[in-house]
């Protein structure tokens, strides 16, 4: 009898030469999810009257330094929050013969399928959430608001997975005078975040017939029916097989 993990990872490895891989938005998810929630941060203003709504922007420290300088019409404090870094995590790193098994609804055939793939990459994503104002306190009613979301740490939730966690690594202060004719010192400070992500391989639909097939956009995978993070065995993948049935 053929071991069913290597005939489904000869499947997954025969489609993407043949079809290539497609791009999976992991950059985008992960932003966007920390632009939502640092979105959500207000503070009291100087004469401690009003709620000010921070504005929030995806730039590298260098183009935010630009960004203050041009536009006149941005009112400090501001958020920018850029990508700075990613790394292998060798302490998560899994088997690359593995194989995750998942449960997803087939929309037109209604009815449940089987889908497949090759486990994600364990990585370590680094950003750098810059604090942009003219007063000190503004810098420190920000900083507060950000230190309690990560208590210790951040749950991201994206397509991916609702389980990922971020964690700020350095708190790093800076002060910057941005241009001569604004007149104005700005003060920065640098909150280094590490999301401990999993960069997703391509997904199959696994047949009753046991080929290995295209997913369509008629496929919605549901995460949390997942069967297996990791088949490491080929009496595992037999087991979930059968029993997703």
């Amino acid at each position: 009898m053929a071991n069913p993990l290597i005939e489904i990872r000869k499947g997954i490895q025969a489609l993407e030469l043949e079809k290539g891989h497609t791009q999976s938005d992991f950059y985008r998810e992960y932003t966007q999810f920390l632009i939502r929630k640092l979105e959500n941060i207000s503070i009291i203003d100087s004469e401690n009257k009003a709620v000010v709504d921070i504005p929030i922007f995806y730039a590298n420290p260098e183009r935010a330094i630009a960004k203050i300088k041009e536009d006149r019409n941005l009112v400090l404090p501001v958020i920018s929050v850029g990508i700075s870094d990613i790394e292998d995590d060798m302490g998560r790193r899994r088997y690359n013969m593995n194989v995750v098994v998942e449960t997803a609804w087939n929309k037109t055939a209604q009815r449940a399928t089987r889908v497949v793939s090759v486990v994600p990459k364990a990585v370590n994503l680094s950003f750098m959430v810059n604090l942009w104002a003219k007063y000190l306190e503004d810098l420190n009613q920000i900083t507060e608001k950000i230190q309690l979301m990560f208590n210790p740490s951040l749950e991201f939730r994206t397509k991916f997975s609702d389980y990922i966690q971020g964690f700020i690594t350095q708190v790093a202060d800076n002060s910057v005078t941005v241009a001569p004719d604004r007149q104005d010192r700005v003060l920065k400070r640098t909150i280094q975040v590490s999301v401990e992500a999993y960069i997703p391989n391509q997904k199959y639909l696994y047949t009753n017939t046991g080929r290995i097939e295209k997913l369509n956009s008629d496929i919605i995978i549901e995460p949390f029916l997942e069967l297996s993070a990791s088949a490491t065995t080929a009496q595992t993948v037999t087991d979930q097989i059968r029993q997703s049935t």
